[in-house]
């Protein structure tokens, strides 16, 4: 059976260590009372010799722990603080819509990887590489007709009332695919007021994030 290993307290070492110094036993017999070896006792007592100086500059260190404790309590307010903030920065960041969020991603030179930027604002990594398009060439056509209605209208045109007007010019079709066509133009940056409208004195300059506020509302099904 292997013999089992003690374990001796600092505090153990040094009292056995102290006993020697007041030559009343041998090592020996100090061994046998305490159940150890000699060859600890001596082991022991050159560690204490070879540190003994530090009990007179315990001043120094005292004053070293002190200031430690201070800086770190200092760095542990500035990172909490930091992860506050990122924290804020990371909620606001995840309330974008889909292609803002598309045009924060840096795929070159970033030190976060893609799946880590899109885990941080919450956009799904596969929504990054889907490129909408038109169902068929019925699509097509009807989208051409809505931007040029949307870039020429003098005021902003939501997809109720693009539906409408639509519907006045003999199109077939629901508000609900209106207003995913001019998702898809908005998202291709294809919806814009025409440059002789922008040059027209007295004319109100609608921004053109109007359309995009529009396309995020939920249409009614009818």
């Amino acid at each position: 059976m292997a013999r089992q290993k003690n374990s001796f307290s600092p505090e153990f070492k040094m009292q056995v260590v102290l006993e020697t110094f007041q030559n009343k036993e041998t090592l020996v017999q100090l061994a046998s009372r305490y159940n150890t070896s000699v060859k600890n006792i001596e082991n022991w007592r050159e560690q204490f010799l070879q540190n003994a100086h530090l009990a007179f500059n315990s001043v120094a260190p005292l004053e070293s722990v002190a200031s430690l404790k201070k800086e770190n309590s200092k760095l542990e307010k500035m990172l909490e603080k930091t992860r506050q903030e990122t924290k804020e920065a990371a909620d606001k960041l995840k309330q974008l819509d889909i292609t803002t969020k598309k045009q924060l991603i840096d795929t070159t030179s970033s030190s976060l990887s893609i799946a880590q930027q899109c885990k941080i604002i919450d956009l799904n990594r596969p929504s990054l590489y889907y490129e909408p398009k038109p169902s068929n060439s019925n699509d097509e056509i009807i989208m051409q007709r809505i931007c040029e209605i949307y870039n020429h209208a003098q005021s902003s045109k939501g997809y109720r009332a693009m539906h409408q007007k639509l519907i006045e010019e003999g199109f077939k079709i629901g508000v609900n695919k209106v207003h995913k066509l001019m998702k898809i133009l908005e998202e291709q940056n294809a919806l814009s007021r025409s440059s002789n409208y922008e040059n027209q004195p007295n004319k109100v300059q609608v921004h053109s994030r109007s359309l995009h506020d529009l396309a995020l509302i939920k249409p009614y099904k009818l």
